[in-house]
């Protein structure tokens, strides 16, 4: 799921919320709302303050590989 649908859920964190906990700006999260090639670090972030309603393999291709190469 990307970040946009993520935010319309019910019961999301907000934009704000979400980039507070993450320790990044709310306009960085902006420009992955509907972006695909998260870097790892951020996707990693998202999966885990959103309790993995962010998957961060889906947001990073660099995190789905190296999912892979680890299973």
């Amino acid at each position: 799921m990307t970040l946009s649908k993520y935010l319309s859920r019910d019961g999301a964190l907000s934009l704000t919320d979400l980039s507070l906990k993450m320790g990044v700006s709310k306009g960085r999260l902006s420009q992955l709302r509907d972006a695909t090639d998260w870097p790892p670090e951020l996707a990693m972030k998202a999966e885990e303050h959103t309790a993995g309603a962010l998957d961060a393999a889906i947001l990073s291709p660099l995190v789905a590989r190296a999912r892979k190469t680890a299973a």
